[in-house]
């Protein structure tokens, strides 16, 4: 635990000098360009509107390649025979380069976010925001609890698909030391086999419960709208915690028995 910690700190450090710099730099162009529309400077404001795009382009492109290219040089590159020597065992690699990719992408997509609310937000102040949203949440007749329950199914179902996104890349990346040339078209070929795979898998499964009438057999289509929402979202998360599973396995597995570096 204390050797993940470590590695999460420098990999921190070393994406965080490209990552803090841009996310500033994105924030600072939405507040100014929010005061040009405001003060109904055109000029100003169009070309604050193009810097916004074309940042929140290069954060986004920015953050899916620094989730490969941290994973391909640390440890399928030349870099990978320090890393290997390090008293730190594989999961421990694997890990920490996964929860920080994610944190990153979270990162990402939250300071987009509120990018795009500075610059679309005009005319509305903060207590109106603050008055709509307990508007909002007073017209959800829903008892508290049932609320509080999907909002952490909600996280789970989040963290579970961000995982799952970063740990396919992963593992496209660790089959492709399978071959000792053109590992970048591997990877891609890898990626278009395991997703069409896992989107036939979830075909089949849909249609095996289509066909043998499975809300009928165990009583489903007899419960409660609430009951069968529970029911459908705990199924979505076996599968993406199976996805998860899959994916981190063919990663472990390709980096404990097949390395093959260059």
């Amino acid at each position: 635990m204390l050797m993940l910690r470590k590695l999460m700190k420098y990999e921190f450090m070393a994406t965080g000098r490209i990552f803090l710099p841009l996310f500033a730099a994105l924030l600072v162009i939405s507040i100014v360009n929010r005061l040009f529309q405001n003060l109904d400077l055109r000029a100003p404001a169009i070309i604050g509107v193009v810097l916004s795009v074309i940042l929140i382009a290069g954060i986004l492109v920015l953050a899916l390649i620094l989730t490969l290219q941290r994973f391909r040089n640390n440890l399928l590159s030349s870099e990978g025979y320090l890393m290997m020597t390090l008293p730190v065992r594989t999961d421990g690699l694997i890990l920490s380069k996964l929860f920080v990719a994610s944190i990153w992408n979270v990162a990402s997509g939250i300071v987009v976010t509120i990018a795009i609310l500075i610059m679309a937000a005009s005319g509305i102040s903060l207590s109106d925001m603050v008055r709509s949203i307990r508007e909002f949440f007073a017209s959800i007749t829903m008892p508290s609890s049932q609320i509080v329950l999907y909002a952490v199914e909600g996280l789970i179902l989040g963290v579970l698909a961000i995982f799952s996104s970063v740990l396919l890349l992963y593992a496209c990346m660790s089959l492709s030391m399978l071959v000792n040339r053109r590992r970048g078209l591997f990877t891609f070929g890898a990626f278009i086999v395991l997703t069409t795979v896992v989107q036939i898998l979830v075909a089949i499964l849909v249609s095996i419960g289509a066909g043998i009438k499975i809300y009928d057999s165990f009583g489903i289509s007899s419960m409660s709208i609430f009951g069968q929402s529970q029911l459908i979202i705990l199924a979505v998360i076996v599968v993406e915690a199976a996805m998860c599973a899959a994916y981190y396995f063919i990663t472990r597995y390709m980096l404990k028995s097949r390395l093959n570096l260059q």
